[in-house]
Formats: structure tokens, C-alpha cells, sequence
């Protein structure tokens, strides 16, 4: 008996702990709502209100879902297609430049969702997509509702660029919004503010460049027509290109010439000229796949008239002059941040040659380029706007 009463003792004395531990893990273990859940059981109750054409639950859900987690680009897609379904859509609502990043951002979850390896990009991307799978149903209806939208005859000019786009008739949607036919609304306008930010970002440049020279007057005569090969670096801002560029132009004079060295005149036909400038090109048209230019620079030239040889004590001499030059240049754009340049430039020059020959004259410059060129960034940019 003593035994029993012992037993039950413990029990009792047990039984507040035990409570206590179903009380700790029903705390540690509890299920947390997150955005990813809100998320995905928002799509869900969405496909199923479309299915039964229940608008106003649609609208509720988006408004619970959009308090819970905030803005992202399915949700503020569904939103855009709900408003116009319901026939309230209003620009005020999506008239900042944010909005344009979410529709650059639907155009990249498209082109994700083309790759293999989808389900592991979007697992790498998912807070920025939303929490919306790659090539999910929640993507298939937007585009089926898009696309139902454009039957009706009364939408908006915005409207209808908005169901352009999620219906991806992206050709369509970049030739609507770049046109005039929504001139004077907020899409339009963010639009051209994307556009002309884009524009404006720096692009680096390097070129190879091969050419002639053409002197002119005395210079012609004496020296004479030169190949000319260099490189060029820089950057563009805006519509100003600044480059460096060095060149050289190899080869011997048309005839000999006399130069006054070492106190005495000496007659050569040695020539071995150089160009070190800064250039710039300032855009005047500009269509994104080809470009005309207005060029300037200031150098300094020059040419060696007797070659340096260290060995036999002969320190060379070289006559100088300072370059200006004016010109037109003309390119042609890749689609791979490249282009091939064509420029002509009219050099003014003075090679001082005292007690020399006469060699008087300026000369012209006609050059073709080949440019590496561009910002990545910008490039990308401006590929997904349909505008290279």
C-alpha cells in the first residue's frame, strides 16, 4: 500500500512538468506566418477567384497580401490588371520611376525562366522575384488576363501598354510606349526618363585605329602621303567622348630635306612621325545603331628627322609642332558593345624647320576605328528597352 501511494505521489508531482514541456515546444515549435507562405497562398486564392470571376475577393486578397509583405513586381502586376479589370485604374498609383524597375524586372524574370537551371536560379532570387516560382500558374494567369484585357476597346493608353507588356508582347509594348500614342501620361514619362538616364551613364572606350595621312603645301611635297596606326582610350559622358589617343606614322620622306643640326645643315630623308592628343567627339545624332560626330582635339606632334644612335653618340632630332584639329566622325554599332568608326579630321600644324627646308602646310587625317565600347549595365539597359 505504501508502495502505491508512492507511485501515485510522483505522478502528480510529474504532471506540472510535463505541462510545462508541452507548453515550451507548442512556443518553440509554432509556425510563423513569412512572406514566402503569404505569397504563395495569395496566388493560390487568386487562380481560384479568377476561375470563378470573383474581382472584388481578388482585390482583397492583394490588399492583405500587399500589408503583410510590402510591394514586389507579382504583386504590383496583379494589382495593375485587378485595377483595370474593375475599371479604376489610375497612373497616380504607379507614377514613380520605381515602377518602370519593376517592369525592366518582369522582362528579367521572363528571360530567367528560359534557362535549365530555373528552379535553382529562382531559389537564388526569390526574395526579389517575389516569392513567385519561375513558370508558375500565378505567370500563366497574368498573361491569360493580360491578354483577355486587350479585347476591350476602351482601355486607356497606359492601360493597354500595361496589358501589352504582361500579355509579353514586348515588341509591341517598347514600340507603344516610345511612340506618341501615350504622350502626356506618367508611363511615357517615366519612360523617358529611363531612357535618358541610361543614356547618360559612362561608357569606357578602347580602339585600334589605321589611316592615312595627307599633308598639304610644302609638307606634301617633302614628306609626302603616311600610313598611320595607333590605339585610343577614354570614356563617353553623356554626349561627350574625352580619348587619348597615340599614334604613329612610319616611313621615309617623298624626297630628301635639309635641317639645321649640330651647327651645321644636313640633308635626310628619315621621317618617323607621332601623334599624342586628347580628342574628343561630341554626339550630334544618335539612333542607338549608328552615329555622327563632331571632332575636335589638341596634340602633340611631330616626326623625327634624324634617327638617335646611342652607340655612335648621335642624340637624333625631331621636329614639333602643336595639333589642332577639327573633323566628322561616322559610326556603326554592334550588338555587342563594339563599333567600327570612320573619321576625318583637318590637322593645323607648324613644323618649325629654321634654317631648314621649307615645310609649311597642315595635313588631313582619314581614319578607320575599331572600338570596344560601352557599359554593361547600360548596354543590358538598353537591350531590354528594345533600343539596340
Amino acid at each position: 500500500m505504501k508502495k502505491i501511494l508512492q507511485v501515485i505521489t510522483l505522478c502528480f508531482l510529474t504532471l506540472p512538468s510535463l505541462g510545462q514541456t508541452d507548453y515550451l515546444d507548442s512556443k518553440l515549435l509554432k509556425s510563423t506566418p513569412n512572406c514566402e507562405n503569404v505569397a504563395f497562398n495569395s496566388s493560390q486564392l487568386i487562380d481560384q477567384y479568377f476561375n470563378s470571376q470573383e474581382y472584388d475577393s481578388i482585390r482583397f486578397v492583394i490588399n492583405r497580401w500587399k500589408e503583410f509583405c510590402g510591394e514586389s513586381e507579382p504583386l504590383i502586376r496583379v494589382d495593375i490588371l485587378s485595377q483595370i479589370q474593375l475599371g479604376y485604374f489610375s497612373e497616380e498609383s504607379y507614377s514613380d520611376p520605381y515602377t518602370m524597375d519593376m517592369i525592366i524586372l518582369y522582362i528579367d524574370r521572363l528571360e530567367l525562366s528560359q534557362e535549365k537551371n530555373y528552379h535553382q536560379i529562382y531559389e537564388y532570387y526569390k526574395i526579389s522575384l517575389g516569392f513567385i516560382p519561375l513558370k508558375s500558374d500565378f505567370d500563366l494567369l497574368t498573361i491569360v488576363w493580360a491578354e483577355s484585357l486587350l479585347n476591350n476597346k476602351d482601355l486607356t493608353p497606359a492601360e493597354k501598354a500595361f496589358c501589352l507588356l504582361y500579355s509579353n508582347q514586348f515588341d509591341e509594348f517598347w514600340k507603344y510606349v516610345s511612340g506618341d500614342s501615350i504622350a502626356g501620361t506618367a508611363l511615357k514619362k517615366m519612360y523617358t526618363e529611363k531612357v535618358n538616364s541610361t543614356k547618360r551613364m559612362v561608357d569606357g572606350n578602347f580602339g585600334i585605329l589605321a589611316g592615312i595621312y595627307l599633308p598639304t603645301g610644302n609638307l606634301n611635297t617633302v614628306i609626302g602621303p603616311k600610313s598611320i596606326m595607333g590605339l585610343q582610350f577614354g570614356m563617353k559622358i553623356k554626349k561627350v567622348q574625352y580619348d587619348l589617343t597615340i599614334a604613329l606614322r612610319p616611313g621615309s620622306s617623298k624626297q630628301t630635306y635639309e635641317v639645321f643640326y649640330k651647327n651645321e645643315h644636313v640633308q635626310t630623308d628619315h621621317y618617323l612621325g607621332g601623334y599624342v592628343g586628347f580628342d574628343t567627339s561630341y554626339e550630334l545624332r544618335n539612333n542607338f545603331k549608328t552615329e555622327i560626330d563632331l571632332l575636335g582635339g589638341i596634340a602633340f606632334d611631330g616626326f623625327d628627322a634624324i634617327e638617335s644612335d646611342l652607340d655612335n653618340d648621335i642624340d637624333g632630332k625631331s621636329l614639333n609642332s602643336l595639333n589642332l584639329n577639327v573633323g566628322l566622325g561616322y559610326r556603326i554599332y554592334s550588338k555587342r558593345m563594339n563599333y567600327l568608326g570612320i573619321q576625318a579630321r583637318y590637322n593645323f600644324v607648324n613644323y618649325n624647320n629654321k634654317k631648314g627646308t621649307n615645310l609649311d602646310g597642315n595635313y588631313l587625317s582619314l581614319i578607320l576605328t575599331y572600338n570596344l565600347f560601352g557599359n554593361i549595365k547600360k548596354h543590358d539597359a538598353l537591350k531590354k528597352m528594345h533600343l539596340k
